[in-house]
């Protein structure tokens, strides 16, 4: 199975397994998991709308910051 990127960054950090970062650790895999869920939700509305979905324009409008 594949690792997302929280998971990745959890196991290449020097991260101790205590309970504060457990707690950290699976905060970040549920926001992270709603992300995919808004990006797929987004996609999939724009599919009925017949036009082509523009990640990068989502993920800019949505996640980024300036």
């Amino acid at each position: 199975m594949k690792q997302t990127a929280v998971e990745w960054l959890f196991d290449n950090l020097n991260i101790t397994g205590g309970s504060d970062d457990m707690k950290a650790f699976e905060k970040a895999k549920a926001m992270e998991k709603e992300q995919m869920i808004l990006i797929y939700k987004a996609a999939f509305q724009d599919g009925f709308n017949g036009e082509l979905f523009e990640f990068e324009k989502y993920y800019n409008e949505t996640f980024k910051s300036e």
